[in-house]
């Protein structure tokens, strides 16, 4: 799970709430079109890539419960620690909300993140409003799930680094310098949504070096942009506030990635502990490719295939990876749209209580 898919990775600063225009039919049938084709393809290379289908019927005929259990209680730990750093950033804002209260919006949004195609960009939308429900402002709702965006990205590019720097020394010096950039930029992205003011100032700036080269149309995004970080100059968390949400952040993935390590587990399958946070990360960036659901398929091919460049047998690495994604993806999708239906139910009753009170006599 990845937050808002673990929160959106970095999605820009606007005036407008965090949602997305409705694509054309035609657009929409492209693009079931193309997931068609990307499962088809990814169920086909994953069949070849297994090996033997007996040879990983056999492997789930030899399952380890007790590591699937704790999969699960790491899964939903996971979960809680996204819901805390949501509670923070909104408590910044002065909303008095619990973790207890936000656990079911994260689960209902991660839901809505892993049911469409760029699901991240609607999930923003979903957590915007069930923000405001909680009694959020426009400008806190927005703030809030634009820096868990930016945090949650800048976590991930840090598991990321960890991974090449405990991995073999041959992808080490391949991969750590460029990783170890993309942290540093996703890090400074994180810090501006700590301090509004000077990312007003730099909007402001880019905006007059721009509004004369580019039409009305272009330039108009960033006007609303910059009107929207002036209503959140009152949001000015300490830097040991932020770096616990980071780190809380950090901790949502690490915990994601035991899930990995226990499908690996329950399976009876070697832990290639060296490579496993780096198979993690490539699985994430999989599930952010705005192709299918949740990187359905997409994950299924990558992490089979990375997996076994580090040894584990195609069949072994197979079972492990449907074990892991039925707790990261099919599990937390069924109990996600289960709080879909609880949060409306219940704003739909809040609403027809508010009429009622509006409608009775003074």
């Amino acid at each position: 799970m990845g937050p808002q898919t673990r929160a959106a990775a970095g999605q820009p600063a606007n005036a407008a709430p965090p949602t997305t225009r409705r694509p054309s039919r035609r657009v929409r049938l492209a693009r079931a079109v193309v997931a068609a084709i990307v499962l088809a393809g990814a169920a086909l290379f994953v069949l070849r890539r297994a090996g033997n289908e007996g040879d990983v019927s056999a492997t789930f005929d030899r399952l380890h419960w007790h590591w699937l259990l704790i999969s699960v209680g790491a899964e939903a730990c996971s979960i809680s620690m996204l819901s805390w750093l949501q509670q923070r950033l909104l408590r910044v804002g002065g909303l008095p909300v619990t973790v207890r209260d936000l656990l079911p919006v994260t689960m209902a949004s991660n839901a809505v993140a892993q049911s469409l195609p760029a699901g991240s960009l609607f999930a923003e939308g979903y957590a915007f409003r069930q923000y405001q429900r909680l009694g959020a402002s426009r400008a806190l709702g927005i703030w809030a799930a634009l820096s868990a965006g930016a945090l949650a990205a800048a976590a991930l590019a840090g598991v990321a680094v960890a991974g090449a720097a405990v991995v073999g020394s041959g992808l080490r010096l391949q991969l750590l310098p460029a990783l170890t950039f993309i942290l540093a930029g996703a890090l400074v992205a994180a810090a501006l949504f700590r301090r509004a003011p000077l990312l007003g100032a730099l909007l402001v700036r880019l905006l007059r070096r721009v509004e004369r080269r580019l039409p009305e149309r272009l330039c108009r995004p960033l006007r609303s942009a910059e009107k929207s970080t002036r209503q959140m100059e009152g949001f000015r968390p300490s830097w040991g506030l932020w770096l616990a949400c980071w780190a809380a952040a950090a901790l949502n993935w690490g915990l994601d990635a035991v899930v990995l390590v226990m499908g690996l587990l329950t399976v009876g399958q070697p832990v290639p502990w060296r490579g496993v946070l780096l198979c993690y990360a490539a699985a994430q960036l999989l599930t952010e490719l705005p192709i299918t659901p949740g990187g359905l398929g997409l994950v299924e091919g990558g992490l089979v295939e990375v997996l076994t460049r580090f040894h584990v047998p195609a069949s072994g690495a197979t079972a492990a990876t449907l074990m892991y994604r039925a707790v990261s993806y099919w599990l937390l999708l069924l109990v996600g749209w289960v709080a879909v239906s609880w949060l409306t139910v219940r704003n739909r009753q809040a609403d027809r209580a508010a009429a009622a009170a509006r409608a009775a006599p003074a």
